[in-house]
């Protein structure tokens, strides 16, 4: 099915990672400072850093530097300062607590010669929300209130630590609290729009197409004579860029632009991908952010049709896939989890004969599994799948990353077997993905 063709358009100027450093500012290197003893110790994984770190890059930000300090006055400074030799802008996390061992607030607001004073605003956020929770607010969160004087104050909406924004000499250091739900939230839905704001002046526009079962090389292949083409077109007041953008069995093609000419940007992106989308339709699934689960959901909604799964080794996942789309209850009913040979044969009806015959993951089985699927469940498709995802349980015959996928509906079923070579988690994800993309080519051709 083919997608009217839009263009992605933004209220602010965006930029992409997938630009060369001479098609953006100057003033856009960013330092990551973490802090935190346990993250120090091992005690607490540091994912803060790596999602800010990918937001950032996603957006066009060069994010130079990561590291990580301890609770301690001297490391926090020494760390800013290390950063702020090459970084314009600095982003901590971590430390910004009400306990006697979060240090951040005051350790930087000594640094920029800042006292701490009272903030009435924020002492009214705190009791607020602590009166619609039903909770009383402790003399010791109410220190929240207390902030840097030479900073810009933040209210955060999903804790109790403001955000302050220091600016000193055309450079920023923003702090941030450590918890991962809060610094996540305050980076996409705040700090990273204040950012642009500030730091990005041309207009850029993303065109991106989804694609799934070929490889980035193929892709590549198939496009060469357009990337050539867009490569000819970038002059020093344009710049153009296809990109390949590759994750387990799909890759995502970014056409990106910037430039002053906000009108002959648009054209030439939107052109290259109505070039594009013919040489390579069979194997997309979709255009900006629609994951293949939505795009699947879409496709059975025009059919008025519903959709259960009967999973073996993915335990789970097409499940959690389907459901993470809002709506999806339209039309996906439900799963069942026949890990063990009991279940298969007393939830799916699976033949104890066929499964000591020609065991578990064979394509006896996985045909059962669908017939049995459709049968119990009543839905119009299923996917199933059987396999072993490893690290152990294989054998000669049936290695490790062995995979039976069906799915059917009551006039056709069709099962193949794939082999795949990663660990137990990614094999998971690739047993998905390839058997979603089974059922979206069986909804294709129908």
């Amino acid at each position: 099915m083919k997608e009217d063709l839009k263009l992605e358009r933004f209220t602010y100027p965006i930029v992409s990672k997938y630009l060369p450093l001479h098609a953006i500012l100057e003033d856009m290197k960013v330092g990551i400072l973490i802090i935190g003893d346990e993250i120090l110790s091992g005690e607490t994984l540091d994912t803060n850093s790596r999602f800010a770190a990918k937001l950032l890059n996603d957006h066009g930000f060069n994010v130079i530097n990561r590291i990580t300090v301890g609770d301690r006055e001297k490391e926090i400074t020494d760390g800013l300062e290390y950063l702020l030799k090459e970084a314009d802008i600095v982003i901590s996390c971590g430390g910004m607590g009400p306990t006697k061992d979060d240090i951040t607030k005051k350790n930087l607001a000594n640094y920029f010669g800042s006292e701490l004073i009272w903030d009435a605003k924020v002492e009214e956020e705190l009791r607020d929300r602590y009166e619609r929770m039903g909770r009383v607010l402790n003399e010791l969160t109410l220190q929240q209130a207390m902030v840097p004087a030479k900073a810009e104050v933040i209210i955060n909406p999903v804790g109790t630590a403001p955000v302050f924004w220091f600016q000193k000499n055309n450079k920023a250091v923003i702090t941030l609290p450590g918890v991962p739900i809060e610094m996540r939230h305050l980076m996409e839905h705040i700090i990273l729009q204040k950012l642009k704001e500030k730091f990005v002046s041309d207009f850029i526009c993303h065109e991106t197409i989804r694609t799934v079962g070929i490889a980035e090389s193929l892709l590549a292949k198939k496009l060469s004579i357009i990337e050539e083409e867009i490569e000819k077109s970038c002059t020093s007041e344009h710049y153009f860029k296809l990109a390949y953008l590759p994750e387990l069995a799909m890759v995502k093609l970014r056409i990106s632009g910037i430039g002053k000419d906000q009108n002959l940007i648009q054209k030439k992106v939107l052109g290259w991908k109505s070039e594009i989308i013919p040489l390579i339709e069979e194997y997309i699934y979709g255009y900006g952010n629609e994951e293949l689960a939505e795009t699947i959901g879409k496709t059975l909604q025009l059919k008025n049709a519903t959709l259960a799964t009967a999973e073996s080794c993915t335990g789970g996942y097409l499940a959690h896939l389907f459901t993470s789309v809002p709506g999806s209850s339209v039309y996906y009913k439900g799963s069942v989890i026949t890990y063990a040979y009991e279940f298969k044969e007393d939830l799916l009806g699976v033949k104890n004969e066929t499964l000591n015959t020609f065991g578990a993951v064979s394509e006896e089985t996985c045909r059962e599994m669908i017939a049995g699927a459709l049968s119990r469940l009543k839905t119009d498709y299923v996917i199933t799948t059987t396999g072993i995802a490893g690290p152990g349980g294989g054998t000669p015959d049936k290695p490790v990353g062995m995979v039976w996928i069906g799915v059917g509906n009551k006039n056709k079923i069709i099962t193949k077997k794939y082999y795949f070579n990663r660990n137990r988690i990614e094999n998971i994800h690739l047993f998905a993905i390839t058997a979603l993309d089974m059922l979206r080519k069986m909804l294709k051709e129908e």
